[in-house]
C-alpha cells in the first residue's frame, strides 16, 4: 500500500489525478484573477477580489507541498536522467517559491482594492497578469516535463 491507500500499481494514477486537481485548481483561480484584472479599475467585484486574495496562499502552497514532498520524491526513485531531474527539481522549485512570495503581494493589493487603499488599480491589473500569467507557463512546463515521468 502507498500513501495514497492503494497498491502500488495503482500510484501513478493517482498521483496524475492529483496533480491534475492541484493543477486545475490553479488555473480556476488564475482565470478569476484574470476576471480581476479585466474588471479594473471600476468594476471589480469586491466579492471575488476577497475569495481571490485569501486563496492564493493555500491553493498555490498546497500545489507546491504537494509536488514538493510527495511527487518530486516519487519521481527521484524512478530510473531516468537524475541530473535533468534535478535541473527540473530545482527549476520548479525556486518558481514554487517566486510564485508564493509574489502570490502574497497580489493578495495584498487585492485587499488593499477592497479597501479602498489601492491607488493605482491600472498597476495592479498588470501586477495580476504578471502573476496569472507565470503561473500558466510554470503549469504548462509541468505538464510538458512532470507529467510523463509519472507513468513511464
Amino acid at each position: 500500500m502507498n500513501t495514497f491507500g492503494e497498491d502500488e500499481g495503482d500510484l501513478p494514477v493517482s498521483l496524475t489525478l492529483a496533480v491534475e486537481e492541484h493543477i486545475e485548481e490553479q488555473i480556476s483561480l488564475c482565470s478569476s484573477l484574470e476576471k480581476i484584472a479585466d474588471s479594473l479599475p471600476e468594476d471589480f467585484d469586491p466579492r471575488m477580489c476577497m475569495l481571490a486574495a485569501k486563496s492564493i496562499y493555500p491553493v498555490f502552497k498546497g500545489a507546491h507541498d504537494f509536488e514538493e514532498n510527495v511527487l518530486f520524491p516519487y519521481l527521484a526513485k524512478k530510473d531516468g536522467d537524475r541530473e535533468t531531474l534535478q535541473q527540473i527539481f530545482d527549476r520548479l522549485h525556486a518558481e514554487h517559491w517566486e510564485d508564493e512570495s509574489f502570490g502574497e503581494e497580489v493578495s495584498e493589493a487585492l485587499i488593499d482594492l477592497v479597501n479602498g487603499e489601492q491607488d493605482n488599480p491600472e498597476k495592479l491589473g498588470y501586477m495580476l497578469r504578471g502573476f496569472f500569467e507565470g503561473v500558466k507557463r510554470h503549469i504548462a512546463f509541468e505538464r510538458e516535463h512532470l507529467l510523463p515521468l509519472i507513468s513511464k
